[in-house]
């Protein structure tokens, strides 16, 4: 009965998000087209290099199979992905956060619902039939599909996306210490591409740098699930993909609410 109630008081946030995504979709179409180009980049980019390479099969990627990893964690990026860093510091900029922080409920879960907002709209108008083709797809290239790994990956983009909400949650906070926060942000967008296989996949790092990468956070976000997805983790090393995700959920949630009770006492409001 409480956790109805408690999805009661924080879905609306949520629905607010979606309901304003809808309304302004002639950005979520300039975002798309922008993400698109990017992708149509890395896939010239990727189909250049097995080119001008004397080897098919390179770190355990065949061309077909690099094609398939560009585009689900490309689309895997996307689902979850969440902006609530720039509404955390727009609030503490112009002051209205004065106002959400006297209402009786949770800071913490009204962000995290304004995220899933962001989440559901992507899921729904872009995820679902992108994954279809997708999935068609690999079964063309290698005339089979398991199932096992497709269940592991809704799993773990599950967990993926529970860590890049609390790890963004988690960033927006130093917004009350930091209150011009688009340059870092820039940054650590940057940086989360890098470091979670987005761009490249982590395998083709030195053995030294793959092991930095893969005990990092960034990696559970999208470079797990997308090799869940090509049957790249199995057995072992699926379930200790599986548990470093658990493990750093935990470990960012704590981080999260560490900071909330340090910075929160320094918050200094701005606006008005």
């Amino acid at each position: 009965m409480k956790k109805s109630m408690k999805l009661k008081t924080y879905l609306p946030f949520a629905i607010n998000v979606f309901q304003r995504k809808l309304s302004y979709r002639a950005d979520a179409v300039i975002f798309i087209l922008g993400e698109a180009v990017m992708l149509a980049v890395t896939y010239y980019l990727w189909k250049a290099v097995y080119g001008s390479s004397q080897n098919s099969i390179m770190n355990g990627f065949s061309l077909n199979e690099m094609i398939i990893y560009i585009l689900i964690s490309f689309i895997t990026s996307l689902v979850i992905s969440a902006d609530i860093v720039t509404d955390m510091y727009r609030e503490v900029k112009d002051g209205s956060i004065a106002i959400n922080l006297i209402r009786p409920i949770s800071y913490e879960k009204r962000m995290i619902f304004q995220g899933l907002g962001n989440v559901m709209y992507n899921f729904i108008f872009i995820f679902i039939s992108s994954f279809v083709v997708i999935t068609i797809l690999y079964y063309k290239y290698s005339e089979s599909l398991n199932l096992f790994n497709i269940i592991f990956y809704f799993v773990s983009t599950i967990l993926g996306l529970l860590i890049n909400l609390y790890y963004r949650y988690a960033f927006g906070l130093l917004s009350f210490k930091i209150t011009n926060m688009w340059g870092l942000s820039q940054m650590m967008g940057a940086v989360s591409e890098l470091l979670s296989g987005t761009l490249i996949p982590i395998v083709f790092f030195p053995k030294t740098i793959q092991w930095i990468f893969n005990i990092l956070p960034f990696s559970s976000m999208i470079y797990t699930p997308s090799m869940i997805y090509l049957g790249k983790l199995t057995g072992a090393e699926l379930v200790k993909a599986i548990g470093i995700q658990v493990i750093w959920l935990m470990i960012i949630i704590v981080i999260a609410r560490v900071m909330w009770n340090t910075l929160i006492k320094k918050l200094t409001i701005l606006g008005g």
